[in-house]
C-alpha cells in the first residue's frame, strides 16, 4: 500500500513537472503571428519593456518575460535601438536581441508636402538610396495594376504618389522596396467610394492627387482646404488660369527649394507648371499630398469664390477681381 501512495506522488509529481515545462516553453516565446517593429528608448529597464510587450499583446504576461530574464541571468543592460521581433520568437534570443544595440529598421517620417526631391534627400541622409536614382524611378514598374495613368510632361513620375506618413523601413531595404511601401500606403487612402467620386468629378486619380498637390501647398490649415478646392474647380470651370504661386515655385525649382517669395521673372518661366501661364492643372502633382488634402479634392467646397490672398492666420477669399485687389492693398506689404 505504501508502495503504491509513493508511485501515485511520483506520477502525479511527473505530470506537474511536465505542465510546468509545457507552459514554461509556451510562454517562454513571443506570441505574435507577425513582425513586430519595437523600439526600445535609451535608459529603458527590461520591467518596462516587458510592461509594453504585453500592452502590444507580444507577450501573455509582462512578469513571465521578467522572471526569464532574471532566471537566465540578463541583466538590466539592453540598449536603445529599432528591433524587429519575428513570430514567435524565444525569450532568450529577444533578451540577446535587446541588449546587441544593433537596430533592425529605420523610422523615417515624411510630412505633408513634401516634394519628392525633399523626400528623396531624406531617405539619402539615412544611407536608404541614392537620391538621383530614386528621384528617376519610373512608376509604370511598380503600378502593376496601372492605378495611375500615364502622365506627359511630369519632372519626375513618382511626385505626388509617395503617401506623407511615418514609415518603419528595414535595413538593407531595396530601393524598389522603398518606392512600393510608400505608393502602396497612397494607394490605400483611396477606397472604391473616392474612386467612385473622382468618377462623378470627371477626373482621374492623377487630376484629384494634383489638385490635393496643389492644396497641400496652399492650404494655411485644416478648416480652408476644401474652400481652396473649392477656388481651384471654380477658375478652372471659368476657363481661368490658376495662378497658384506653388506651382510656380515648382516649375522653377523642380520641387528642390523653397521660394520665399515669387517674383516677376518666375512667372514667365515656360513650363507646363506654370499656372500663371497655362489653363487648368499642371500635368501631375507638385508635393506628396496627405490625407486631408485629397478627401478636399474629392469634395471641394461649394461657394462663389476666385481669389484669395495670405492673410496673418490663413488666406482672405474674395468672389470678385476688385475685392481681391482690396485684400492684396490690406494684407501684402
Amino acid at each position: 500500500m505504501k508502495q503504491k501512495k509513493v508511485i501515485t506522488l511520483a506520477i502525479i509529481l511527473a505530470v506537474f513537472i511536465s505542465s510546468i515545462g509545457y507552459l514554461f516553453f509556451q510562454y517562454s516565446k513571443i506570441s505574435n503571428l507577425k513582425d513586430i517593429y519595437f523600439t526600445i528608448d535609451k535608459d529603458s529597464t527590461i520591467e518596462q519593456i516587458a510592461l509594453e510587450l504585453e500592452k502590444k499583446s507580444v507577450v501573455k504576461s509582462e512578469s513571465y518575460l521578467r522572471y526569464y530574464a532574471k532566471a537566465a541571468g540578463f541583466k538590466n543592460n539592453v540598449k536603445s535601438g529599432n528591433y524587429i521581433l519575428k513570430p514567435e520568437m524565444k525569450f532568450n534570443d529577444v533578451l540577446t536581441k535587446f541588449q546587441s544595440g544593433k537596430s533592425d529598421f529605420y523610422i523615417i517620417t515624411v510630412p505633408e508636402g513634401y516634394t519628392l526631391n525633399q523626400i528623396a534627400s531624406k531617405l539619402e541622409k539615412n544611407g536608404l538610396v541614392k537620391k538621383n536614382s530614386f528621384i528617376r524611378s519610373n512608376l509604370e514598374d511598380i503600378d502593376t495594376e496601372a492605378f495611375i495613368s500615364h502622365k506627359k510632361d511630369v519632372f519626375y513620375d513618382l511626385e505626388g504618389y509617395l503617401l506623407p506618413d511615418t514609415y518603419y523601413i528595414p535595413m538593407n531595404s531595396t530601393e524598389e522596396s522603398i518606392i512600393k511601401l510608400m505608393f502602396n500606403n497612397f494607394k490605400s487612402v483611396f477606397s472604391e467610394k473616392d474612386i467612385l467620386r473622382a468618377r462623378e468629378l470627371g477626373l482621374s486619380i492623377n487630376e484629384i492627387t494634383t489638385i490635393a498637390s496643389l492644396i497641400e501647398k496652399e492650404a494655411a490649415n485644416d478648416k480652408e482646404r476644401s474652400r481652396i478646392a473649392g477656388v481651384i474647380y471654380n477658375r478652372i470651370k471659368k476657363g481661368m488660369v490658376l495662378q497658384i504661386d506653388a506651382a510656380v515655385i515648382y516649375a522653377n525649382t523642380k520641387g528642390e527649394k523653397n521660394l520665399d517669395k515669387v517674383y516677376y521673372n518666375h512667372l514667365k518661366v515656360e513650363s507646363k507648371y506654370n499656372t500663371y501661364l497655362n489653363k487648368g492643372l499642371p500635368p501631375g502633382p507638385i508635393a506628396s499630398p496627405g490625407k486631408a488634402s485629397i478627401e478636399a479634392a474629392l469634395y471641394p467646397e461649394v461657394n462663389d469664390y476666385l481669389y484669395y490672398v495670405a492673410a496673418k492666420n490663413g488666406h482672405v477669399f474674395s468672389k470678385t477681381y476688385e475685392e481681391h485687389v482690396v485684400n492684396v492693398k490690406k494684407y501684402i506689404k
